[in-house]
């Protein structure tokens, strides 16, 4: 995986809607909480659900790729109290090869950051260093998007999509956050992603970045013969946080 992915982009990532507008904080950290242990957390970004599960009373290591996300990551948690700072630790790794030398009771991977694993080769390195990683008994979340196919279908890729509401930073620049899927490999079963930022300067100046990235779409039946592959046994499947059936658009495999 390229180590450049949301690198400029944290603290725009940080607080866009989708982020922020999930219900899977509450989610983790329950999880997290009832089955005890230390936790890893695959992918953990800027600390979206990292954080709340140390504040919660948990010990969690976050492995995420992108330098620019660990630095944000690592300026949310000095802003909490030193006993929740002690229960973190953070480290810079590929998902698909690490070695942390200790096992975890639980690993979780919220938000997708699997599906910017853009081979099966890639996918089963990464359930590898996983299960290397579960201790006897540890549970292995798995939490990717139920494909839509009349969204993975659609030919007319030139339009940008679902903006989400205006957000203001501390320094007064307001961020408007579009979508764009320029193109759809259904051979590989690969989107094309564009993530766009536009920034608006007090000052009135205007810029737009533009954040590429790939996620590789899997279907339920096609990720449990994947996770059977590379040695779990899935105990659980669900469409949503809050124990929603599937196919409501959610895939969630809780795996041991």
């Amino acid at each position: 995986m390229s180590g450049e992915f949301y690198n400029g982009f944290a603290e725009y990532y940080h607080y866009h809607l989708e982020a922020t507008g999930r219900d899977d904080i509450r989610f983790y950290t329950e999880l997290s909480r009832s089955k005890g242990g230390r936790v890893l957390e695959i992918g953990c970004g800027t600390g979206r659900t990292l954080i709340p599960c140390a504040q919660a009373g948990v010990e969690i290591v976050g492995l995420d790729l992108s330098d620019d996300m660990l630095s944000f990551c690592r300026g949310e948690i000095e802003k909490e109290s030193r006993e929740v700072q002690n229960r973190i630790k953070l480290v810079k790794a590929d998902m698909t090869n690490f070695n942390l030398n200790e096992k975890f009771d639980l690993i979780t991977t919220p938000f997708r950051p699997f599906q910017h694993l853009g081979t099966v080769e890639e996918q089963l390195a990464c359930l590898a260093c996983i299960r290397e990683h579960l201790a006897p008994g540890g549970n292995f979340v798995l939490d990717i998007f139920d494909p839509d196919l009349e969204f993975l279908t659609d030919t007319d890729r030139a339009i940008e999509f679902g903006e989400e509401p205006p957000f203001i930073l501390k320094d007064g620049r307001e961020v408007v956050v579009t979508y764009r899927n320029p193109s759809v490999d259904s051979v590989n079963q690969i989107v094309h992603c564009e993530m766009i930022f536009s920034v608006t300067h007090p000052d009135g100046r205007e810029e737009r970045h533009v954040q590429r990235f790939i996620m590789r779409y899997t279907f339920r039946w096609e990720a449990e013969h994947l996770l059977h592959r590379a040695g779990f046994k899935v105990k659980s499947v669900i469409g949503g946080y809050n124990s929603e059936m599937v196919g409501s658009g959610e895939l969630i495999f809780i795996a041991e």
